[in-house]
């Protein structure tokens, strides 16, 4: 090779006076080869080179790095940092900020020691105690039916109506350690008691009131129990209301039961115009038979007066009788013939004379007076 021709130098870089007396030589990087100078240099800066690498490297002269390339070398005082950093993160693991609205479950080895409220707070470190942060005031929501088929339930007059209800829900923030020790998944467990109580619920209703004006009270009613079970569980679960979304028949049957429902609209409405007609001719049949009554009332009192009035007529005529009883009979005889013959055709008969013609004034005087009409 031309740069390690012997006759022209004495190593790659061109070492002994061969050439052409300029240094030229072959050298491969076309440097000027100045004999045993050139090697001195370039060794020279190789070692200036390393010492400004372990000046880098943190290190001074051999406690830098390992000759032959080990790993680096702290010394005392880097293993007593790297224990004070390690002993910091660890202390850290105790140090709680609970966020506002959130509360944190404090444990100790597995067992609840206590809650902290919002804020900065420490435990001891893990392992020895960990804490659980909970938002404590956010609304949590279930939702149950929708078409899954949960949502069919059976009623008391046994009918089938599908229902579709939310219920919103917070975790106790006095207990938060109830919802993580006491239950496995606690929205799953407030989704099943959900629905299992509203089961109970529609299945004492009937099925005009679940799809109708019953929806509050029967909603009500599910909150009640539900947040009575959820106690009875010590789930930690406070429900805030329930709210029912939907309630209708399936879908198979939907439309019959609509023409049930306009059947008992179109019935409801005929009894409401009975009510009105009866409320029309009821007072007024009651105001006829009131009049009535009070005519047969006038009548009797009539009657009574008038027989009372005859009862003192004949009481006085007796104490007339009894003082002059020639006169009293001859007077009652007298009245009592004009009473017979005054509206009669009378003859009169003399004794003498035979039969006389009777002249009746009375009658010429009434003729005489509707002629003159």
């Amino acid at each position: 090779m031309p740069w390690d021709d012997k006759t022209k130098g004495s190593g790659p870089w061109g070492g002994g006076g061969g050439g052409d007396g300029n240094g030229d030589g072959n050298s491969p990087w076309k440097r000027p080869s100045g004999g045993s100078n050139a090697g001195k240099d370039l060794e020279e800066q190789m070692k200036r080179m390393q010492e400004r690498f372990r000046q880098r490297s943190g290190g001074g002269g051999g406690n830098g790095r390992r000759r032959g390339g080990g790993s680096p070398n702290f010394g005392p005082l880097g293993i007593f940092v790297l224990g004070g950093i390690a002993l910091l993160a660890w202390l850290a693991t105790g140090v709680v900020v609970v966020d506002e609205g959130s509360r944190a479950a404090v444990f100790r080895f597995g067992q609840w020691q206590t809650n902290f409220t919002p804020g900065l707070h420490f435990h001891l470190p893990a392992p020895i105690e960990t804490h659980v942060v909970m938002p404590s005031e956010k609304q949590q929501q279930t939702e149950i039916g929708g078409g899954s088929g949960d949502g069919l339930m059976l009623t008391g007059d046994e009918n089938i109506v599908d229902v579709r209800f939310r219920v919103f829900w917070f975790y106790d923030p006095s207990n938060p350690e109830n919802f993580i020790l006491n239950v496995d998944d606690g929205a799953e467990l407030l989704k099943a008691s959900s629905e299992s109580v509203m089961r109970e619920v529609v299945g004492k209703s009937k099925l005009d009131d679940v799809i109708t004006t019953g929806r509050g009270t029967i909603a009500d009613q599910v909150k009640t129990q539900l947040q009575a079970l959820m106690a009875d569980y010590r789930a930690g679960i406070q429900v805030q209301n329930v709210e029912i979304q939907e309630a209708a028949a399936p879908a198979q049957v939907r439309q019959a039961f609509i023409d049930v429902v306009n059947a008992g609209q179109d019935a409801e409405k005929t009894i409401q115009e009975a009510n009105k007609y009866a409320n029309d001719i009821i007072p007024r049949a009651e105001g006829q038979a009131q009049q009535v009554i009070q005519n047969a009332e006038a009548y009797r009192e009539q009657v009574v007066a008038n027989a009372t009035g005859e009862a003192s007529r004949f009481n006085a005529i007796l104490d007339e009788y009894r003082k002059a009883p020639q006169v009293t009979r001859e007077r009652m005889y007298l009245e009592t013939m004009q009473k017979v013959l005054g509206s009669t055709d009378k003859i009169v008969l003399d004794s003498n004379s035979g039969a006389v013609p009777y002249l009746p004034l009375d009658t010429q005087r009434s003729t005489t007076r509707q002629q003159g009409q």
